[in-house]
């Protein structure tokens, strides 16, 4: 009977570290996969950045993160890598309005990444923010019509952006002679389910356009 009792408790033990290790590693591919997610809708996004024909139509707009604020850095840009319908993204009082009568609207989407509240029961994040472009600097006065919640569990998001000499931590392509980084440092922190942070980094390069 004892010897039988000690077979029993071995076998437990080790069935007991063979789930933890299986729960762990399930957890790990998880927290890999939503990094790949993070990874894949900026890096679609960038690699879309656009200003526009006469490069004065679009903009790239970033500045760092704030301590007393958030710690995620802010991004806004305009980029054909969205595959979002612009038509879709019209208020609807614009979409009912005649063609005449609606805003002159660039042939690019806008897109912003920051960190916002949750509001009415969302959960705080990195959310990333749509909306239709108009033409020159008259974005600044479009309402978003489309924001989505991209990561709860970031804890940060640092980016550096390349210019062809060095890497910036802010960055305005209306200051850099309308004019996109070659490439941006992206590099975010992930939570896992035991509250332990997971550092995710790429560099993403960006065609001159």
């Amino acid at each position: 009977m004892t010897f039988v009792a000690l077979l029993a408790g071995g076998i437990a033990i080790s069935i007991s570290t063979c789930l933890n290790v299986w729960r762990r590693s399930m957890e790990i591919a998880d927290l890999n996969q939503e990094a790949r997610a993070v990874i894949e809708t900026i890096s679609r996004d960038l690699r879309g950045a656009h200003l526009g024909l006469y490069r004065d139509a679009g903009f790239f707009i970033a500045s760092q993160a704030s301590v007393s604020e958030s710690p995620f850095d802010r991004i806004a840009l305009t980029t054909e890598g969205s595959g979002v319908s612009r038509a879709a993204l019209l208020p609807d009082e614009l979409r009912a309005a005649p063609q005449e009568e609606r805003p002159p609207i660039s042939d690019f989407v806008g897109v912003a990444y920051h960190w916002a509240e949750g509001e009415r029961g969302a959960p705080a994040g990195l959310y990333r923010t749509t909306w239709v472009v108009p033409l020159a600097s008259q974005w600044q006065g479009i309402t978003p019509v489309d924001s989505e919640l991209l990561s709860s569990s970031l804890t940060r998001l640092d980016l550096r952006y390349f210019d062809g000499e060095e890497w910036l931590t802010d960055y305005d392509s209306r200051a850099e002679w309308n004019r996109l980084p070659a490439a941006v440092y992206l590099q975010f922190g992930l939570l896992d389910q035991r509250q332990k942070e997971h550092d995710f980094q790429t560099i993403i390069p960006i065609a001159a356009r």
